[in-house]
């Protein structure tokens, strides 16, 4: 005997459950979600990062173009830099220095700073390790001398500095092709003392704001 239709509630919540069980792979895995073309994106952090001496990744962003596109991308973010410095007798002289170096990459390639563009020209420009810039940098140096009796002998001084500021950058990457593109913020923090010193650089709160835009064909910068 034929089997009937399957009743309409029946149907209806059929389609509700399946639709329930779609939206909540969605949210566990966003990543299944489709990015809008052309659209600005953005992400933050607030973790700190504090990584002397290594290249770390700071933020990433999916951006998608649905046609060659050119784009402004926008770094923001906190510097801190810690340093002290201790001279005596026995230790005259110290210094402490502490850089922060950041840089942008699309699909694993250096947005270069300068870039020319032609007519049909469909390829972005690939940057090197001079297209880093600074944020943040602190050099503290201290030397001591006795011009008095020696026997005297010099003083302890013992002294800490912090500072903190927020700095930005933008660059501008021209001819990305159609693609969804993968635009990650990377930063080196450098130390480096000598004597009896300590020096530490962190990076606190940042964004990075990716802003679809459309230049001259023979456009340079």
């Amino acid at each position: 005997m034929a089997q009937g239709r399957p009743r309409t509630g029946s149907r209806n919540a059929l389609l509700a459950l399946l639709s329930f069980g779609l939206l909540l792979n969605f949210v566990i895995n966003p990543s299944l979600a489709s990015t809008p073309a052309n659209k600005a994106v953005a992400s933050g952090q607030k973790v700190v990062v504090a990584a002397p001496g290594e290249n770390v990744t700071l933020m990433t962003a999916k951006f998608k173009t649905a046609a060659p596109e050119d784009a402004i991308l926008n770094v923001s973010l906190e510097c801190t830099i810690l340093t002290a410095l201790i001279t005596n007798n026995d230790n005259n002289s110290a210094t402490a220095t502490s850089t922060i170096t950041v840089w942008v990459e699309i699909d694993g390639k250096v947005v270069p700073i300068n870039d020319v563009s032609s007519p049909g020209d469909h390829t972005p420009g690939i940057g090197n390790d001079t297209d880093r810039v600074v944020f943040c940098n602190r050099e503290y140096s201290r030397t001591v001398t006795d011009t008095e009796d020696p026997e005297d002998g010099i003083d302890q001084i013992d002294d800490y500095i912090s500072t903190k500021s927020s700095h930005s950058f933008q660059w501008l990457v021209m001819n990305l092709g159609s693609a969804t593109h993968t635009i990650t913020v990377k930063a080196n923090l450098v130390t480096n003392t000598v004597g009896q010193a300590q020096a530490t650089a962190v990076v606190g709160n940042r964004t990075l704001i990716v802003e679809p835009t459309k230049l001259a064909n023979d456009a340079s910068f």
